[in-house]
């Protein structure tokens, strides 16, 4: 066809196309795990991960020297401090446990022009390095949460969804400039 022999064209049709089935598939895994885990447990990835990223900000919090705790809920993973009053701790639930932009991240690149053989390593590495920044956002909102709850929302809302955004962007525009088949008129 001729509409797809644009670049651009190709890249905005296959990522919006890409978007679509991602968050369908995600909202369907999202209602399956919350039928399932209501039922016997068989299947809970959104909990799964959470608690992944509950134990891991626990461990990096362990080794900063705090004695924390993890509590796992019905719907929800809560992760604290202990010996703190008034600690609510910090609740990993389905949109903060990163597996949603995971999947935006890796459609992007998937859809951008690229080598195949650069995709499968900076995909994984990609998602790896979002993940591992969570978990430190995680971490640090732990200590917000038990130390000065009044930061809380602003962390959580404001500067740290202004991080994570902005390294993925980063994570993109390393790809466009560095990884990806489309080379500027200036090389």
């Amino acid at each position: 066809m001729k509409l797809f022999k644009n670049r651009s064209t190709r890249f905005i049709f296959v990522f919006i196309t890409g978007i679509i089935i991602w968050f369908t598939l995600y909202h369907f895994i999202y209602k399956l795990d919350v039928f399932f885990s209501s039922e016997k447990q068989l299947i809970d990835i959104q909990k799964s991960i959470s608690i992944l990223i509950g134990k891991q900000s626990n461990f990096l919090l362990s080794i900063l020297g705090y004695v924390t705790s993890i509590e796992i809920h019905t719907d929800m993973v809560v992760t604290l401090i202990e010996n703190k009053n008034f600690n609510h701790g910090v609740w990993i639930g389905e949109p903060c446990n990163g597996l949603k932009l995971f999947g935006v991240f890796a459609i992007f690149i998937l859809a951008f022009p690229g080598e195949i053989k650069h995709k499968i390593w900076y995909i994984p590495l990609g998602i790896s390095l979002l993940h591992i920044i969570n978990v430190i956002r995680i971490a640090i909102l732990t200590i917000l949460s038990a130390y000065n709850p009044y930061l809380l929302n602003f962390n959580h809302n404001i500067t740290f969804q202004l991080i994570i955004y902005s390294f993925i962007f980063l994570l993109w525009y390393i790809w466009t400039k560095k990884l990806s088949a489309i080379k500027s008129k200036n090389e």
